[in-house]
C-alpha cells in the first residue's frame, strides 16, 4: 500500500483541517436548520409509513396463521372425543365378552401408556382395533371348541 494515499472508494481519510484545503461543505451544512428539520423529519415519517406497512401486512400473516391453527386445534380436539369414545365402546365390550371368565378379574380400564413412541393417531387407532378383532376372533374359535355341558 503506498504511504501518500490520501483518499479511499469512499472519502478521504483525512479531515479538511489536516489536508490543507477546502471543500464545499456537506449538502447538509448548506441547508438551514428549519430545512435540515423538515428533511429529518420527512425520512422519519417515510420510516414510520414503511413501518406500519410492514407491520399490517406481518399482523395479516399473524392472523391467518392463527386462524389456521386453532382451526387445527378444534379438529385435533374434535379427534381426540371420536377416538376416546371409541375406547370405551372397545373397553365395554371386552369387559362383556370376557365376562363369562370365571378366573379373569375386571378391572377397571388402564390409563394410557405414555412410554409408547409416538406416531400418528390412526395407527394407534388400528391397532386397538387389530387387538379387539383379535380377542373377538380367539373367543368366537373357543366358544365353537368349547364342549357344552
Amino acid at each position: 500500500m503506498n504511504a501518500d494515499v490520501t483518499e479511499t472508494q469512499h472519502g478521504p481519510l483525512l479531515p479538511v483541517q489536516r489536508r490543507g484545503g477546502h471543500e464545499e461543505p456537506p449538502r447538509a451544512a448548506r441547508l438551514t436548520a428549519v430545512e435540515r428539520y423538515k428533511e429529518i423529519l420527512a425520512t422519519a415519517a417515510e420510516a414510520h409509513d414503511r413501518m406500519r406497512g410492514h407491520d399490517a401486512e406481518r399482523t395479516r400473516e399473524l392472523i391467518g396463521r392463527l386462524i389456521e391453527s386453532q382451526e387445527r386445534m378444534a379438529r385435533v380436539l374434535q379427534e381426540e372425543k371420536v377416538v376416546r369414545l371409541g375406547v370405551e365402546l372397545h373397553w365395554e365390550k371386552v369387559t362383556e365378552a370376557l365376562w363369562e371368565e370365571r378366573w379373569m378379574r375386571g378391572k377397571p380400564r388402564p390409563a394410557p401408556d405414555t412410554a409408547v413412541p409416538r406416531r400418528p393417531l390412526h395407527e394407534h387407532v388400528s391397532a386397538m382395533d387389530a387387538a379387539y378383532q383379535t380377542l373377538e376372533d380367539s373367543l368366537q374359535k373357543r366358544t365353537l371348541l368349547r364342549r357344552k355341558p
